[in-house]
């Protein structure tokens, strides 16, 4: 499948079919591929909780304003971000070339130490990013999947567990659509509309 054709048959998926499961070697295969996403300065911030449990995803779902899809999913993922991912970069570039280590190392620690805000920013960003690979390579297996922000994100991280540096970016569902319908995709703005070239108000693409 090209990844033209992938992005097309990719739809948000609200209604699942219930009673599915998800083996470890299928979400293994998928995570594979998530991994290979881009991060700042390859400091990976994501982390993932992956839920299949049928009890506790009956418990997820009522802290998610009681949305069905939470609990008949295959797996509800909490996609996260680690504040502190920075701290790993010593370990992410242990065997780089010196040149690269002696130059990125303290780079990492100016830009992130003492920057709440920023490692926020980042935590997020690279979680959004690692949660779009998911769909993506969800779907290239045949998994439909729904990205969430309707939960409540305190409650959410007492359920499952999260430490203090880790916040919660969001869930994806993740199963087989119910009856195998595939919702139709809204309007989408025109790409002259979104795409200017040069500046904000200069001409449009196409």
């Amino acid at each position: 499948m090209s990844f033209h054709d992938l992005a097309e048959a990719r739809h948000s998926v609200r209604h699942y079919q219930p009673g599915l499961t998800i083996d470890d070697a299928a979400l293994q295969a998928i995570f594979a591929d998530v991994l290979l996403t881009p991060s700042s300065f390859n400091l990976q911030h994501w982390q993932f909780v992956v839920v299949r449990d049928a009890a506790r995803k009956q418990a997820l779902r009522a802290v998610s304003y009681g949305q069905q899809q939470v609990e008949d999913c295959a797996a509800a993922i909490l996609v996260c971000g680690r504040l502190n991912a920075f701290e790993d970069a010593p370990r992410i570039y242990e065997d780089a070339p010196e040149a690269l280590r002696a130059k990125a190392l303290p780079t990492v620690a100016g830009a992130y130490t003492g920057q709440p805000a920023l490692q926020r920013e980042e935590a997020v960003r690279s979680g959004s990013m690692a949660a779009m690979s998911l769909m993506y390579a969800a779907k290239a297996r045949g998994w439909d999947t729904g990205p969430m922000i309707g939960f409540d994100a305190a409650k959410v991280s007492a359920l499952l567990g999260l430490d203090a540096q880790t916040v919660p970016v969001m869930l994806v569902v993740l199963g087989k659509a119910l009856n195998d319908q595939q919702p139709a995709r809204l309007y989408r703005r025109p790409l002259g509309e979104v795409v200017k070239l040069e500046t904000q108000d200069g001409p449009a693409l196409g």
